[in-house]
């Protein structure tokens, strides 16, 4: 059995949803938006990834077995999802305390040396975004970072994402640099 989601399957959680397209489409839009709420009420980093995550299961489980309380059961699904975010959180939460414990090293400025090498490797675009993103502090960060996203005519969690993987690239090259 196929653990991916198919139009099929999708076309069967639409039924699933409300008997025609229209009202499909709008419960689904609605359980979107409160999959969304629940995961924001409890400070996820990424609420509507969450959110469509939830779907995705509920779709592939929605052929496979009688579910009689659609909302009970999409909020049993979301739970699970937030608790293995939880845990995923916590997982990284401790990577970057124990880079953060990890021995300088030796010389000074050879951390400094290494970023510097690191970021010139990036291509410009990039560079200038990282640079921009870290810029500023505290309560200016926030509307700095929601302007770069509308700038780049993104959501504010493609963006965020985007920075993730331009700092993971960073942190991995100065690790293999310093090391």
């Amino acid at each position: 059995m196929s653990r991916e989601v198919t139009q099929e399957k999708f076309a069967t959680f639409l039924a699933w949803l409300g008997p025609e397209a229209q009202s499909a489409g709008e419960e689904y839009e609605r359980l979107r938006a409160r999959l969304g709420i629940f995961f924001g009420q409890r400070g996820c980093r990424f609420p509507e990834e969450l959110a469509d995550e939830t779907i995705n299961r509920v779709i592939l489980k929605v052929g496979e077995e009688r579910i009689e309380n659609r909302m009970a059961y999409c909020y049993g699904v979301a739970k699970n999802v937030y608790r293995e975010s939880l845990r995923r959180e916590r997982r990284h939460a401790e990577l970057d305390e124990a880079t953060l414990a990890a021995p300088a090293p030796e010389g000074p400025g050879v951390g400094r040396e290494c970023l510097d090498r690191c970021l010139a490797e990036l291509p410009d675009e990039s560079r200038d975004l990282i640079i921009t993103y870290f810029s500023a502090e505290k309560i200016e960060k926030v509307e700095l970072h929601r302007c770069m996203a509308e700038r780049l005519k993104v959501t504010q969690e493609a963006f965020r994402m985007r920075i993730h993987r331009m700092k993971r690239e960073l942190t991995v090259c100065v690790r293999e640099c310093m090391g």
